[in-house]
């Protein structure tokens, strides 16, 4: 992690670019909906990758 390019001096963090798996987080949101996690929802999905995932959803429901 000698890479100064991936410090992130806002977040006081190195950073890594990596490809995010929707099926993944919708799993996720899926286990907290159903209560199988630490604890329930806080809010509806927001965020950068909430967009794709409803967007995901909607397009998948829509083709049954």
């Amino acid at each position: 992690m000698n890479d100064t390019q991936s410090y992130d001096a806002e977040l006081h963090m190195f950073r890594t670019d990596s490809s995010v798996n929707l099926a993944h987080l919708q799993f996720l949101r899926w286990l907290s909906e159903q209560g199988r996690l630490e604890h329930a929802p806080v809010s509806l999905p927001s965020g950068k990758w909430a967009r794709a995932v409803v967007d995901e959803l909607r397009l998948s429901s829509s083709t049954r």
